[in-house]
């Protein structure tokens, strides 16, 4: 399984490292099976100006997935969903039949994070 907490504090590190000025905060989320995330991006004033969904090998297969990235577009923040290089044409496949509208995807390499398996 990909050691999404290590990717989401990469990730972090690149934004702050980018401007400083901006805050990173997030959060992991974990069922029975699967483990994926969310990173808030925030100005200096503690505004939400992005959110990314990181997701796991399946975590992106959950039934309320595209849900939750369409009820973030809706509530006006820009999104983005990072997921697994291997699994990136599915991803959008399933998310186009889901419905998904309005957000970004990226691979994780073309955001230049490495994929680690949790021990």
């Amino acid at each position: 399984m990909i050691d999404i907490s290590s990717i989401m504090a990469d990730r972090a590190e690149k934004v702050t490292g980018s401007d400083p000025e901006l805050t990173v905060r997030y959060s992991l989320y974990t069922d029975d099976r699967r483990e994926w995330g969310i990173l808030h991006i925030l100005d200096p004033m503690e505004r939400v100006i992005g959110l990314e969904f990181f997701e796991s090998e399946d975590s992106w297969t959950r039934p309320n997935a595209v849900n939750d990235y369409n009820m973030a577009v809706h509530e006006g923040y820009p999104v983005s969903v990072i997921v697994p290089d291997q699994v990136f044409s599915r991803f959008i496949k399933d998310a186009h039949s889901r419905g998904g509208e309005g957000f970004s995807t990226y691979l994780f390499s073309e955001m230049g994070l490495a994929q680690r398996i949790r021990a």
